[in-house]
């Protein structure tokens, strides 16, 4: 038996139905961004999406993609050094990649831990260069982090905090909050690895209470915060029946 989920008697309005159009854009573009930090880091990138969104529809307003830049794969063979060291020891921690039979350079890999030029190893000094080469490029990534997105008032006595697809859910439900008076904040996070703390941290200290709104049972993302910031979020609202977060759902347990 399949139950449909309750309907949100808050999502009526145009600006909750806003907020829903706006997150598929958000989906085409953060799944774009993955794309293209793939190809520059040379890492593989998750993007995590769940049944909600993806059984989702909706009308929306054809939104810029021909300004994008096109993600190509591979660098320009004329701007590598040559000899070609597939996996060249380099200050960023990315290696010129070439795509095989693409330019007149022989292109060698392999996948075990191998030397600059692609052979396989086993001498330990080359097994530390190259992992630490590959590490490096952590600080790349960090610096191309999606900052989460701040809403709503300052210093407030309620701070929701979402990631995926609670992020509608969250503002609706800020809305009642703030309908009854209470002065609330939301602060979501489209991107959830790797996490910078200082560029969220003061939004947590600031706020009288903090809830982690999540759609899982173990709390995972507000454990997350507090391995990596080092803030402990005690309250939570979190649902891990089947049925998506709705703005309704969050406003009864918080209340």
């Amino acid at each position: 038996m399949i139950r449909r989920p309750p309907r949100s008697t808050l999502s009526s309005s145009s600006a909750a139905s806003d907020v829903y159009k706006r997150q598929v854009e958000e989906c085409f573009h953060l799944t774009r961004r993955a794309f293209e930090l793939a190809e520059r880091y040379q890492s593989p990138i998750f993007v995590l999406t769940d049944q909600f969104l993806a059984d989702s529809y909706r009308s929306v307003e054809a939104f810029d993609i021909e300004s994008l830049d096109e993600v190509i794969p591979g660098a320009d063979p004329d701007s590598v050094e040559t000899p070609y060291l597939r996996h060249r020891i380099t200050e960023s921690g990315v290696s010129p990649r070439l795509l095989p039979g693409a330019s007149r350079s022989l292109v060698v890999t392999d996948s075990d831990e191998h030397t600059e030029d692609g052979h396989l190893t086993e001498d330990l000094d080359e097994r530390v260069r190259q992992v630490d080469k590959r590490l490096r490029k952590a600080g790349g990534l960090t610096a191309e982090v999606v900052p989460p997105i701040a809403e709503g008032d300052e210093n407030p006595d309620i701070l929701l905090v979402s990631w995926g697809s609670t992020k509608g859910s969250a503002l609706e439900a800020a809305r009642g909050l703030r309908d009854r008076g209470v002065t609330v904040r939301t602060l979501h996070f489209p991107q959830v690895w790797p996490l910078v703390p200082e560029l969220f941290i003061e939004e947590l200290e600031a706020a009288k209470r903090v809830v982690c709104v999540e759609g899982n049972a173990l709390g995972q993302f507000a454990g997350l915060v507090r391995r990596e910031a080092g803030f402990e979020i005690t309250e939570s609202v979190r649902r891990y029946d089947g049925l998506p977060v709705t703005p309704e759902y969050i406003l009864e347990r918080i209340e």
